[in-house]
């Protein structure tokens, strides 16, 4: 198949397809993880039609926020982006209206349940769920050990228009996705190599089941009913990879039946093409994968 590299800005790790406010584009959340990156952290809009990109002008934000974008969702014309402001313990979510090419912040959410969060959904209400990736911010030794310390929390907003956030999934080994389909909830885990799947209700989530063999699955996207993440396959390569750009670290992009708990691979490299895959979209007949670490994302066309 044809493999196009789109050159980016540093550490284009998430990124959404819209469809909805202007001609279609994907909205990517680049953030310098690197040391040679830091402190690097823009939103950029490439516009899958013409092939465009720009980044979004960012109206009407605070003046002292320092912008670290990770995970984003959008919801209708709203961009939810998690930002890791202040190493180790700030990292707010942040909302902004698309306005066009621009985007208008709306607010700042900031609970004491935000430890480690990673990637976010918005529910039925409109309330925030997020995976918290780790017990304790950043400790190796947690995914060393396979300790399942990491969580869901939902945010919402109370009577008195204050955010206020409780736990409502723990045990987990290192969720770096999320996403929602109706009332089921799609839960990344990358060390125990599943996804797990809650019911969403008045009373909180349900474990109803979990898909299993997604080794080192990440983001995750929804493409027609099925879920799609990548998978980083050799943990070790990527760990290597993130410490030096010419060590190559596997992916295997995943397409999940959520209904069978069946999956096939869509695309695989051994890293020579991307390495350290973290989010894949599908539009038209066309595969577009992210990346943790490098300046790029990649365009692969699809078999009819």
């Amino acid at each position: 198949s044809i493999v196009d590299r789109i050159p980016l800005k540093p550490g284009p790790e998430d990124m959404v397809l819209d469809t909805l406010n202007g001609e279609p584009c994907l909205i990517i959340s680049c953030c310098g993880r690197r040391e040679a990156d830091k402190p690097y952290g823009e939103i950029v809009r490439y516009n899958l039609l013409s092939g465009q990109q720009e980044l979004m002008k960012r109206l009407n934000e605070p003046e002292e926020i320092l912008f670290r974008p990770h995970g984003i969702y959008l919801d209708g014309d709203l961009l939810y982006v998690i930002s890791h402001e202040k190493e180790p313990g700030y990292h707010p979510v942040l909302i902004y209206r698309l306005k066009g090419r621009h985007l208008e912040f709306v607010e700042l959410i900031a609970t004491s349940h935000q430890h480690s969060p990673n990637a976010l959904v918005t529910g039925p209400g409109r309330e925030i769920y997020l995976v918290n990736d780790s017990g304790k911010r950043g400790s190796m030794l947690e995914k060393a050990l396979k300790l399942k310390r990491a969580s869901v929390e939902k945010l919402t907003k109370n009577s008195d228009g204050e955010w206020v956030a409780e736990k409502v999934a723990d045990g987990l080994g290192y969720p770096a996705g999320i996403n929602r389909m109706g009332d089921r909830l799609y839960v990344g885990d990358a060390v125990l190599h599943k996804i797990h799947v809650y019911q969403i209700s008045k009373d909180g989530l349900s474990p109803i089941a979990e898909i299993s063999k997604l080794k080192g699955n990440d983001n995750i996207r929804i493409y027609e009913g099925q879920l799609l993440t990548p998978g980083h396959v050799k943990p070790l390569k990527f760990v290597g990879h993130a410490k030096k750009p010419e060590k190559k670290s596997p992916v295997d992009v995943f397409l999940v039946d959520p209904s069978t708990g069946e999956h096939s691979i869509l695309y695989s490299t051994d890293g020579s093409t991307i390495s350290g895959g973290s989010t894949a979209i599908i539009y038209g007949n066309h595969l577009y994968i992210s990346q943790v670490f490098d300046p790029f994302i990649l365009k692969v066309e699809l078999e009819p």
